[in-house]
């Protein structure tokens, strides 16, 4: 009979052990979660600190436009990425300086051939559109209602690769900030 009440006590105390650790595991991936959530990230679309880290965490290189208006800060307030590795996509959003003025928001996927993940469009109804060029490059610009408010849209490739950028302010400045969008160390 010792023996068997040591076998109960030992069962006992393993239940206890295994009860405490799947609490603890809950518990540390709900307190790891709890920043993208308070932070409004879908389970595929996360907020990252940087640009550089979005581009380890997808394993490319993004493109940025080389020009930037003058009125808009750098580094952005804002970087999303979703998808997985090699064939995901980010978002950025530029604010400008002086926090008053229109932002810009560029998206894109990373891999040729691959759509912009949609966590990372939002859900954008279109009141209209038209054909453009970025370059000599086919374009599309886009009058998008947005969360409640209306932006226009910039979509195209670049080197097979979607992008669109977006703004509530002015569309040449889009033009130019997508004719000079590239890849760091490609031309």
């Amino acid at each position: 009979q010792g023996a068997r009440a040591t076998g109960l006590e030992l069962a006992r105390l393993l239940a206890v052990l295994a009860w405490v650790a799947g609490a603890t595991a809950v518990a540390i991936a709900g307190l790891g979660a709890l920043p993208g959530w308070l932070a409004g990230d879908t389970a595929d679309a996360r907020t990252v600190a940087s640009v550089d880290e979005a581009e380890r965490r997808l394993g490319a290189r993004l493109a940025l436009p080389s020009y930037f208006p003058e009125r808009l800060a750098w580094p952005p307030t804002t970087v999303r990425v979703a998808g997985r590795r090699g064939a995901g996509g980010a978002s950025l959003r530029l604010s400008a300086r002086d926090g008053a003025g229109p932002a810009v928001e560029l998206v894109q996927a990373v891999a040729p051939n691959t759509p912009i993940p949609p966590q990372l469009l939002g859900e954008p109804v279109e009141l209209g559109a038209s054909r453009a060029l970025v370059g000599a490059r086919p374009a599309v610009r886009a009058r998008v209602l947005l969360d409640g408010a209306a932006w226009e849209e910039l979509r195209w490739e670049r080197d097979g690769r979607a992008m669109i950028l977006r703004t509530q302010g002015d569309v040449e400045e889009l033009f130019r900030m997508a004719r000079s969008a590239h890849r760091q160390g490609a031309p």
